[in-house]
């Protein structure tokens, strides 16, 4: 078996990003803030219940609210959060308190989705073993619309029943500024409704016009499913969770979610005239060892996995999505205690350099400490001097 460590020089997607750093909370610390937002503005129940601010997370708040408004500090939503808002979280009025602290701190910002992040990756590992020039122009890695974690950019475009483009005629009628505030208002409409979902009496006719959140689901469970298979086959050799866990981790993650992205990519490259012969094995191995992502994916499951009594469930695959792409682009994370164990204690993931708080109090002076940023709404390549 060949072994597969992570390479010592990763190779990053193309992307860009601003020069502040980039700060990622996940669903259950937006919960909290947004319980402590409600507690601040005077409200003292939530339905029935008494809003509990669990501690540290009214300090975290406050800094989270002052970099953002310093430009010390940009607060990214990723496609995870906004299938798990829709799911994780049943009560409408209680979506809608989550999707105002998000909007909030995030201005509806969200990172380039793990897949489409994965291809750049591919694209760059490919570029620098064949020593070509880069394959794409560079990506921003943030950008204003919940489509852009689907690798679609989002806006509305106004045609005629012909699909003729009516934008200048009704920037006539209209004039600029109205059409602008049309526009800016309709955008802000769309990314509410999707960031928060459906209220309850929405459903219905949701559906009839395609409306199916079970497909996120089916999706995750396909892929639980293969953890779960990977389990059974650990049990069976058990000496392998002692030994080159994460090497087997490694031949099978790559192989199960990724190689039918890289024989379409390889194809793509033909398409565009591109070299793409197919790599040896010990090439393959480098060029998956070098993806920050997907190296960051695999130390995480084989973490998981080499504890025998683990119950493997939906949310690890959610987290796991969600972290990959966070600790490898962004600069702070705080997540929950299970996920920062595995982040922590898998020594070759150290030299990402992303800082993972161990709870909202350490978080919010971390905050604190950031300096302003010259020019932070500039783009500049990734991957940054990490902060902090």
């Amino acid at each position: 078996m060949l072994r597969a460590p992570v390479a010592e020089e990763l190779v990053w997607a193309g992307v860009t990003r601003p020069p502040v750093p980039l700060v990622y909370f996940d669903l259950n610390h937006y919960i909290q803030l947004a319980k402590a937002s409600r507690s601040a503005a005077g409200h003292a129940t939530e339905g029935n219940r008494p809003i509990a601010v669990l501690p540290g997370y009214s300090d975290l708040l406050d800094a989270a609210r002052r970099a953002k408004a310093e430009g010390r500090a940009r607060f990214p939503l990723s496609g995870v959060h906004f299938m798990e808002v829709a799911h994780a979280v049943p009560s409408p009025r209680q979506r809608g308190h989550v999707a105002d602290i998000m909007e909030e701190l995030s201005d509806f910002s969200y990172l380039l989705g793990r897949p489409f992040l994965v291809q750049m990756e591919i694209a760059a590992g490919l570029d620098r073993i064949y020593n070509s020039p880069a394959s794409y122009s560079p990506m921003p890695l943030l950008h204003s619309s919940a489509l852009w974690a689907f690798g679609q950019r989002g806006g509305f475009r106004f045609v005629d029943e012909a699909g003729n483009d009516i934008e200048p005629q009704l920037r006539k009628e209209l004039g600029d500024e109205a059409y602008d505030n049309r526009l800016a208002e309709m955008n802000y409409i769309r990314e509410r409704k999707l960031l928060e979902g459906p209220q309850d009496r929405e459903i219905a006719d949701l559906r009839k016009r395609g409306y199916a959140p079970e497909i996120y689901a089916t999706g995750t469970q396909i892929r639980l499913d293969f953890e779960l298979e990977t389990s059974t086959i650990l049990d069976g050799n058990p000496a392998w969770r002692r030994g080159r866990l994460r090497d087997l981790i490694f031949g099978r993650d790559v192989a199960h979610e990724w190689m039918t992205l890289f024989v379409l990519h390889l194809k793509q490259r033909e398409n565009d005239g591109l070299r793409h012969d197919l790599l040896e094995p010990a090439g393959m191995v480098n060029l998956w060892a070098a993806m920050p992502q997907v190296q960051v994916a695999i130390s995480m499951k084989a973490h998981y996995h080499r504890d025998p009594s683990r119950v493997w469930r939906s949310n690890d695959i959610a987290d796991i999505d969600a972290l990959s792409v966070a600790y490898a682009y962004c600069d702070a994370l705080l997540t929950d205690r299970q996920a920062r164990a595995a982040l922590v204690g898998s020594r070759e993931l150290r030299s990402f350099g992303a800082h993972l708080p161990a709870n909202a109090r350490e978080m919010a002076q971390w905050l604190d400490d950031l300096p302003i940023i010259p020019n932070p709404d500039d783009q500049v390549l990734h991957p940054l001097r990490r902060s902090g």
